[in-house]
This record gives C-alpha cells, sequence and structure tokens, in this order.
C-alpha cells in the first residue's frame, strides 16, 4: 500500500496542526511521551491509529496510507470497516535463510474485518512479513508481503508455513510423515530439491505461522 501523502508522522503532525501536544494528547487517549514519539516517527499501535482516525474524524485508510479521502465524511457508506495490521521488519526467507533482527513494527496495514473474520484471522495474532529469495516461485516472488497468521504452531494441511530454526525463519511448504519426519518443500523444485527432516531434528523446528494471503506491487 502505498503512501500518497508522505508517511504516517506527517499525517499526524497535520492532524495536529496548531494546538499543543498535551491538550491534542489528552483529546486522543494518548500520553504526551507517547504522542511525541509518534510526531518524531515512532509508528503507533493499530488501536492507537484508530482511536486517532475517530477522534479527529478522519479516514482510518488515510490516516495510515495516505491514500483515499482524509474526511470519513466524503464518502459515507463506501469505507469498510478496516482492521490495522503491524507489518514487521523481518524476512522470511525462501531460500537459504534469512535472521529475524528486528520484530518492532514499522508500518501498518489495513484489511478488511469482515474478510479476516471469514478467514478466522485474529488480528491480534496476525502480523505481516516480507518474503525474500525464490525457492517459492511462482507461487511467492522475493519481496512479496505475507500475511502470517501466528496463531498456528502445527502442521494442519498442505499450506505455506513460516517456520523458525534456531534464529532464522524458513519460508515453505511442509509434509509431516508417519514416522514424525518431516519433509520441507520448495515450489520451485528444480533449483530448491525437497529437503528431509528427521524425528530428532523436527524437535528444533517451531511453526511461527501459516501464511494466509500474500500481495505484491507491480
Amino acid at each position: 500500500m502505498a503512501a500518497a501523502g508522505g508517511n504516517i508522522a506527517d499525517r499526524i503532525r497535520e492532524l495536529v496542526g496548531e494546538r499543543s501536544v498535551n491538550s491534542v494528547a489528552a483529546k486522543w487517549g494518548l500520553s504526551v511521551t507517547s504522542l511525541a514519539q509518534n510526531l518524531k516517527g515512532s509508528m503507533p499501535r493499530a488501536d492507537t491509529a484508530a482511536r486517532i482516525a475517530k477522534a479527529e474524524g478522519v479516514r482510518l485508510e488515510w490516516l495510515v496510507s495516505g491514500e483515499g479521502p482524509k474526511g470519513s465524511q466524503e464518502s459515507p457508506g463506501l469505507a469498510p470497516d478496516l482492521t490495522l495490521i503491524p507489518r514487521l521488519d523481518v524476512e522470511a526467507a525462501a531460500g537459504t535463510g534469512s535472521l529475524a533482527v528486528n520484530e518492532e513494527p514499522v508500518a501498518l496495514l489495513a484489511f478488511d474485518t469482515e474478510w479476516l473474520r471469514r478467514r478466522g484471522i485474529n488480528p491480534k495474532n496476525a502480523h505481516v512479513l516480507t518474503a525474500r529469495g525464490d525457492s517459492m516461485e511462482p507461487t511467492i516472488r522475493s519481496g512479496d508481503i505475507l500475511l502470517v497468521d501466528t496463531s498456528i504452531d502445527r502442521i494442519e494441511d498442505a499450506g505455506i508455513y513460516i517456520v523458525r530454526v534456531g534464529g532464522l525463519l524458513l519460508l515453505k511448504r511442509i509434509h509431516v510423515k508417519m514416522n514424525r519426519s518431516l519433509t520441507l518443500i520448495s515450489d520451485n523444485k528444480e533449483v530448491y530439491p525437497p529437503e528431509e527432516i528427521s524425528a530428532d531434528e523436527a524437535v528444533d523446528l517451531y511453526v511461527a505461522g501459516r501464511v494466509m494471503w500474500f500481495g505484491r506491487s507491480i
């Protein structure tokens, strides 16, 4: 989701305007310290952004991404009920492995609340990551964004999972065998053949979540 009006800090500063930080923080239900951090570029939590949008009468989508009309009254009845999901500065490797270094949110992406509900995704358990590497091509390409349900910590089907081995995050399909061993499967099989994980080795593999959706920029 490309921002059409700078970053979210710019839009928060626009909403504050000439008012004092103290008065705005009180109106928005924030501490002065938290608001000051948001004004300097710290990403607000999803519930904080929703509260700011409601207090100022602006569309949540505009506040988060800069897209669309600013005021909620400019498109009555057309804006969906949106839920903000944090995008983390974390890469899941569709290849040889990528270290998860910083798990602080760097952005908030808006998803349709009803769509999340139909998919059984609890926003409290959802995060957006970035895929890196070519092992899952043509399904998932390097740079694609991944909506991950982190409440899923076991293999349930033939879906695509994020697995953690030590400090590495891998993006793979996983097949569980009767002897409790695992096969890590890449869609780009000509370059990345299936990798067998013995039952003893599998105890060190942690399922960090299941990919529920992915998207890409063009």
